[in-house]
């Protein structure tokens, strides 16, 4: 994988640079905003992952997350903080962050968290259009569109179609929504799930489109035309 890593902690940088390059990588390090911004820029759409530090240069960086996902449409985001507010992380997360893993932690579970963003980019493009009634997915392009239009979705949103998209009909359970798309620990409770639905369904009916995601109580979730 390309991997761009984007931490001030210089010790940390080092660190991370170097055993990542073991593990076959190849590394693009920066440790601050303009470091980051020319190798995103240099890099580009070649990025399959960018794994960033929440706090650069004493600045939240998570609102450079947008920016982020538009320059490198197909690199996953893997955001590292000392920050493990359940609300933070769903902010993150929202912002289209695709993993959160707290500080401190150990090499071998951010490795196995590389290979689980790996495996979802690889399912993500096995199939590059996606299509049901409707409703398309262009994997390439990062894009959605209802009879040709395009739909303006946030990044979870378009992971959860695209969860469904692949097999019409199959329905999922909130618990295996949570692991495909936000692949990270929700407590039980958390209603992200259904709030992105519910967001997800009035984008889609504002569009015009007849394609429904229909639900069932306690059972889970299906999309058809």
């Amino acid at each position: 994988m390309t991997i761009i890593v984007v931490e001030d902690e210089t010790r940390v940088l080092s660190f991370l640079t170097e055993a990542l390059r073991k593990e076959g990588h190849t590394v693009h390090p920066a440790a601050t905003f303009g470091e980051a911004a020319e190798t995103i820029g240099n890099v580009g759409s070649s990025a399959d992952l960018i794994i960033m530090d929440r706090l650069l240069d004493r600045v939240d960086a998570i609102a450079l997350i947008p920016q982020m996902r538009e320059k490198c449409k197909n690199a996953k985001i893997l955001v590292l903080s000392t920050i493990n507010d359940p609300v933070q992380k769903a902010a993150a997360l929202d912002l289209g962050a695709d993993d959160y893993l707290g500080k401190p932690f150990q090499l071998v579970e951010l490795s196995a968290r590389i290979r689980s963003l790996a495996r979802r980019n690889q399912e993500s493009s096995a199939a590059s259009i996606l299509t049901v009634g409707d409703l398309q997915i262009n994997a390439i392009e990062h894009k959605v569109s209802v009879a040709g239009k395009n739909v303006d979705i946030s990044n979870k949103e378009y992971l959860v179609l695209v969860t469904m998209m692949q097999h019409p009909g199959r329905v999922y359970n909130k618990f295996q929504l949570l692991d495909r798309v936000w692949d990270t620990q929700f407590d039980v409770e958390s209603n992200v799930v259904e709030v992105t639905i519910k967001n997800l369904r009035r984008k889609l009916e504002s569009a015009g489109s007849k394609t429904e995601i229909l639900s069932r109580r306690n059972i889970g979730y299906w999309i058809e035309a």
